[in-house]
């Protein structure tokens, strides 16, 4: 016998991570309830405290998603493995078990448990890192959404400012160094996790979102452009180090299998390279004023 389905009760995956935890707070915030799934090792006293049911889970145990998805009216998940790998703390099969495998098991248990409505996020303009274990994991997610009898919403921003701005992009503050990947000529307009999280939990209320949705940030900036930026606010000049394209195209192939977190890397820094139109005009028609 299928459990009652509460149509206000939403569960955000990944919630112990930036993006994750900061939709579960914007929904909260909405006085709505929220079900968080958390791995068994992770922190929840935030959560906690800010009124979140708390389920401990992991998307390598697909019999937990069960337990998490019971009774849920909406799922949110922007669960990857990527900043884990990259960490050292995630077995490098991540981006099989976890964002490809896991998220079709969370897929398959919502649907079994009754819910409406999914809410994906994804990467903008992903397709053209396919060649990436990490783009063929997104990729294949949003395909099987697509298949699906539950109302998917694929959320799709563009990098996050904040990765412009960390050790994953090429920035070390510390020695002064930072690399360019590729050209770094092509305009991006970057966009900020706070701006990202509250779209997620107003497409995740609201009566018809669209299913599909692309979207940067308020301002379009070359990587070179970043650079300079970066450099003005050290009040010191960077050594620049640029990565050419065909080294980044090649090591996004050849080192998929043996370092995929570094194939990703290369695969999503030439995607930028190739730059992006995607624009804040879906922020904007959410009542986001991006930053």
């Amino acid at each position: 016998m299928q459990e009652r389905i509460d149509q206000g009760l939403i569960l955000v995956c990944g919630a112990s991570g930036e993006l994750g935890r900061r939709v579960a707070r914007q929904l909260i915030e909405h006085r709505k309830n929220v079900r968080v799934l958390l791995r068994p090792q992770a922190d929840a006293t935030e959560l906690q405290e800010c009124g979140a049911e708390i389920v401990r889970g992991d998307f390598r145990d697909h019999e937990s998603l069960e337990r998490a998805v019971r009774g849920v009216g909406t799922v949110v998940s922007g669960v990857t493995a990527l900043t884990r790998i990259l960490a050292g703390t995630e077995a490098r099969d991540g981006f099989r078990v976890v964002d490809r495998d896991g998220n079709l098991a969370l897929i398959a248990a919502a649907e079994r448990a009754g819910a409406r409505r999914f809410v994906f996020v994804s990467v903008a303009g992903i397709e053209r890192a396919r060649q990436t274990l990490y783009g063929q994991a997104k990729l294949a997610v949003e395909a099987r959404l697509l298949r699906s009898p539950l109302r998917e919403v694929i959320v799709r921003p563009a990098a996050f400012q904040e990765v412009v701005l960390s050790p994953a992009a090429g920035l070390d503050w510390d020695n002064g160094k930072l690399t360019i990947f590729g050209r770094g000529e092509a305009p991006v307009r970057y966009v900020a996790v706070d701006d990202v999280a509250v779209a997620v939990a107003r497409l995740a209320l609201a009566d018809d979102p669209p299913r599909w949705v692309d979207f940067g940030g308020p301002e379009a900036l070359s990587r070179k452009e970043v650079a300079s930026l970066i450099e003005r606010a050290a009040e010191r000049p960077m050594k620049r180090r640029r990565v050419p394209r065909p080294v980044l195209a090649v090591g996004s192939r050849i080192l998929k299998r043996l370092k995929p977190e570094l194939a990703t890397v290369m695969g999503l820094s030439l995607m930028m390279d190739d730059g992006a139109n995607w624009d804040d005009r879906p922020l904007r028609e959410l009542g986001i004023e991006p930053r």
